[in-house]
């Protein structure tokens, strides 16, 4: 009878101990299974990189902007995180982005400036700067959270991601961009990221896209030519049209022209005689042109880098007209 009590006893205490134990080991196997079962870092704001820094003009330094770019699809998880700005002398500002963009496709970007930048492009913004003068064409950096890090020009302090050598001041009315360079040129991979913003970075034209804007990347052939920022990579060259245009022997001294590219989402370019090509958009009007002959060219460049190899080109001749 001892013995059959002490039995029971006996179970009864194996079974609370053994419960106890369920206890404690089923919730720590629980976290380690949503730990096992977790998305990875890759799908989320850690794969993003800094594709743009635009620092305004002299005329305009207010219009600043920086523009991120996903590596693949489901990173568009960025609210909440932060992008720092820095002085050359490494004096950070920092902008909290308020919310997640809603385009989480490969190649998406996120487009963080002034509302200056977006009245100057006619864009629509991610997120605002917190405040305008952030950026210094002669020297700086930008910094996505501790993934990601530029600098340029005369800049000398540190940065929580590894940047190398400073890219190149920023020239009047240009941007700093990621050349994308070693791998196929419309596709950010790890291959083309060297940690070293001299040779991640060129001098491009400005082309701000915010996140609403599909990518207009293509993606290489396995025979494309890749790293050249200013060939056509493998994806075909880029053509413009010139759609109007004032006759070859024109009184009209502010001639308009009209024209359009091929490809969707490029930059164009407009020059006139021996002046060096500027952005532009279709219609252009010149201004008051001199007596005589002038030639007007229109060329377009991707958000890759890619050059239309050739420009669309006019000459005419501006002749006296009554009363001029």
């Amino acid at each position: 009878m001892l013995n059959h009590m002490d039995g029971r006893r006996h179970g009864s205490a194996s079974r609370l101990a053994t419960g106890r134990r369920n206890r404690i080991l089923l919730p720590v196997l629980a976290c380690l299974a949503a730990m096992t079962l977790a998305p990875t870092a890759s799908a989320t704001f850690h794969r993003i990189s800094i594709r743009e820094v635009y620092p305004g003009t002299a005329s305009e330094p207010g219009a600043e902007y920086v523009e991120l770019q996903m590596w693949s699809s489901g990173q568009e998880l960025v609210g909440a995180h932060t992008l720092r700005t820095y002085s050359a002398a490494g004096s950070p500002k920092a902008t909290v982005l308020p919310s997640d963009v809603s385009n989480g496709a490969n190649q998406s970007t996120v487009l963080i400036g002034t509302a200056e930048a977006a009245a100057n492009f006619g864009v629509d913004l991610d997120a605002t700067l917190s405040s305008s003068g952030q950026l210094s064409p002669a020297g700086g950096a930008v910094c996505w959270e501790d993934v990601d890090c530029v600098s340029w020009g005369s800049f000398s302090g540190a940065l929580t991601s590894p940047a190398g050598g400073p890219a190149a001041a920023i020239a009047d009315g240009m941007a700093l961009r990621r050349t994308i360079a070693p791998g196929c040129p419309t596709l950010l991979e790890a291959s083309d990221d060297h940690n070293d913003s001299a040779a991640d970075f060129i001098s491009a034209d400005p082309a701000p896209r915010p996140n609403s804007v599909a990518p207009s990347e293509r993606a290489c052939p396995s025979s494309g030519t890749g790293g050249n920022p200013d060939g056509d990579g493998g994806g075909g060259s880029i053509r413009v049209t010139l759609k109007r245009k004032p006759p070859r022997k024109t009184r009209d001294r502010t001639p308009t022209f009209r024209f359009v590219a091929d490809e969707p989402g490029v930059t164009l370019q407009c020059k006139l005689d021996g002046k060096p090509f500027r952005p532009c958009r279709s219609p252009f009007t010149t201004k008051k042109l001199s007596l005589g002959r002038h030639v007007f060219r229109v060329r377009a460049r991707d958000d890759s880098g890619r050059l239309d190899p050739g420009s669309a080109s006019y000459a005419f001749r501006v002749i006296r007209g009554q009363g001029a």
